[in-house]
């Protein structure tokens, strides 16, 4: 064998004993880095928990203090679940809702009774569906008075029906 032939043997040699090295070490412990780096993001991700957790509670509190010096009631969260309810069901049967007015609120020494007063525009069946629903299914309160109105669309030359419901619901402290 020639020393040139010698040489190339070698730098062949050399290269397979590299790529086998890759393949059986190498690769390995560049996974376990990878995973060891993962595992030191999650620790600290997990040590900052409790930071995190004292922040959103003073958050919360500052946001408490906030609704309570603009008087933002849950009073409003249940009127606002109201006209989601109205209004899904609204979309659903073909009502038109025409007005939704500010809630009327009485304060006895025991109770709060709130009045909710709203306008559709449809049919009797549909609005007959939608008292039912709010005041049954989802027992948002009780129907106290229902009116309806026949009204002439003077431009179009048509009736249509025109409800006015008031909700009552009583809370107490």
């Amino acid at each position: 064998m020639s020393l040139k032939l010698k040489n190339r043997a070698l730098v062949i040699g050399i290269v397979l004993l590299l790529w086998l090295g890759y393949l059986f070490s190498f690769s390995k412990v560049s996974e376990v880095r990878k995973q060891y780096h993962l595992l030191v993001k999650e620790q600290v991700f997990v040590s900052n928990v409790s930071q995190k957790l004292m922040f959103l509670k003073r958050q919360n509190a500052v946001y408490d203090s906030i609704l309570a010096s603009k008087k933002i009631t849950s009073e409003s969260s249940f009127q606002n679940t109201l006209l989601k309810t109205i209004t899904v069901i609204a979309d659903s049967s073909a009502l038109k809702i025409i007005s939704f007015n500010k809630p009327y609120i009485f304060k006895t020494e025991n109770s709060i009774i709130s009045t909710y007063s709203f306008s559709l525009q449809g049919s009797f069946s549909k609005t007959a569906e939608l008292i039912y629903h709010l005041e049954q299914q989802s027992k948002l309160g009780e129907v106290i008075s229902v009116q309806y109105r026949k009204k002439k669309n003077y431009r179009h030359n048509f009736y249509f029906l025109e409800c006015t419901i008031f909700l009552q619901r009583v809370d107490s402290y």
